[in-house]
């Protein structure tokens, strides 16, 4: 059970920490970037306790600004400001790994009928308010402060998730297009920055079925534009849908906030384009034996897409219609058949453990993948070459080679985001083509219509 994560030594940390006769740490399936453990504590008198582990299988690289030990900073400081946030119990000093009381609740949100998950959205826009109006300057956020205007705090993370596209080493002329987009439309703010959490939605907050019980995940949270917690949970309603995203702007209002829609179209580009990025940071390694690769796999695809579907919306603009599909079976169609069967009957309805089970599942997604690559051969290069000689006027000799022209010539000015669209937009299709069965419903879901704003 190391996993990368040096078990044993975190177990004593959590033992000195809390004067436990012993402690037992169980990997969880969840936890996003950030590994994610449930920890059973054993006091002298043999009483039980549990408690929750956010921890890393190694340190954090140089270019990394959102670490573990950041987040502490941030739930501590929400914590102090009355937030319902779990309470930071003790950050190690040199490991990334925060013990945290154990909140209570569930994430699933999309089992619960409507009226509750009204209800509870209710709760989560009135603690986003709150948050939002919280005077930052105020609060124990070191890491964060100073604040500044909200535009150029926007600037600042354009600079941030820009750098990690440049330290990705990645050519995505498209990507890099839509930083320019941003950069020439940051939406201009009066007032002071709010402290925003980034990744905001269902998934990252707990409830009782009733009731928000939690406010969870505040590794992306920064200074900046209250609208950009809205948009991202319009981004999550993509994986996890809320009712009516309308009807819980409203509740927002009513909670004594303001909305405009604009602003949210514009960080629906940039909080998808967040997701994008870091896609590509883990497309550029080989895949980690730690890692959920199938998610991996699916979510880069789903947000890509959802991208050039956001910039779209934003100004305005027709996407072109899919490409003609010319995938068909081949002799080895039949073998991930039968192989992605068995696991769908045999082997994953045996697996007790929870994260075993999700594992099982994750690679079940990679071979649904690897299933349609060895069915469209070379079709997804070839269209995308064709698309790189229509926008460069010249067939490169491979996508890489074009791919580095292309981003040289947005880097130049001499094309934008939205010439470079139709391209995008023929690459992430030929994508979730690739990666449609292992994305199930994923694959038809989009952002919210903000269109009647």
């Amino acid at each position: 059970m190391d996993d990368g994560l040096p078990v044993a030594a975190i177990e004593a940390w959590v033992a000195g920490c809390t004067g436990s006769r012993s402690v037992a740490v169980r990997r969880r399936p969840g936890g996003g970037r950030h590994q994610a453990w449930d920890v059973t504590l054993t006091g002298p008198d043999g009483t039980t306790t549990r408690r929750f582990l956010r921890a890393d299988a190694a340190r954090p690289g140089p270019h990394e600004s959102y670490t573990l030990w950041r987040e502490a900073e941030i739930y501590a400081a929400l914590a102090g400001a009355g937030l319902p946030v779990p309470e930071v119990l003790a950050v190690h000093p040199d490991h990334p790994a925060v013990l945290m009381a154990y909140a209570p609740g569930e994430a699933r949100f999309g089992g619960l009928d409507r009226a509750h998950q009204v209800a509870i959205l209710d709760e989560l826009v009135d603690a986003l308010v709150r948050m939002h109006r919280l005077d930052v300057t105020s609060l124990a956020l070191p890491t964060l402060l100073p604040a500044s205007s909200v535009a150029d705090h926007v600037r600042a993370e354009l600079d941030v998730w820009e750098a990690r596209l440049d330290q990705s080493g990645q050519a995505e002329p498209f990507l890099r297009a839509c930083f320019a987009w941003l950069r020439a439309n940051v939406p201009a703010v009066d007032g002071p920055p709010s402290l925003v959490q980034g990744d905001t939605g269902p998934g990252n907050f707990l409830h009782d079925g009733e009731h928000l019980t939690a406010l969870l995940d505040f590794e992306l949270a920064h200074l900046g534009d209250p609208m950009e917690d809205l948009a991202w949970i319009g981004t999550r309603n993509a994986q996890d849908p809320v009712p009516d995203f309308d009807a819980l702007l409203a509740a927002y209002e009513r909670a004594g906030g303001d909305v405009d829609r604009a602003r949210i179209r514009y960080h629906f580009v940039f909080a998808e384009l967040r997701i994008a990025v870091l896609a590509i940071e883990r497309a550029g390694h080989a895949p980690s034996p730690d890692a959920d690769v199938g998610s991996g796999l699916i979510y880069g695809t789903l947000h890509t897409r959802l991208t050039a579907e956001a910039l779209a919306a934003a100004t305005g603009t027709l996407l072109p219609p899919a490409p003609d599909d010319p995938t068909v079976d081949s002799g080895a169609t039949p073998y991930f058949d039968a192989v992605l069967e068995q696991l769908r009957t045999v082997v994953v309805p045996a697996i007790d453990d929870p994260f075993a089970a999700q594992r099982a599942k994750s690679a079940a997604r990679v071979l649904k993948y690897l299933r349609e690559v060895e069915r469209a051969g070379a079709a997804p290069v070839q269209a995308e070459l064709d698309e790189l000689a229509r926008v460069l006027a010249r067939r490169p000799a491979t996508v890489a080679d074009g791919r580095r022209e292309l981003e040289a010539e947005v880097v130049a000015g001499r094309v934008d985001a939205l010439d470079l669209l139709p391209y995008a937009w023929t690459r992430v299709q030929w994508e979730q083509r690739l990666r449609a069965g292992a994305m199930g419903v994923l694959a038809t879901r989009h952002l919210p219509d903000l269109a009647r704003a």
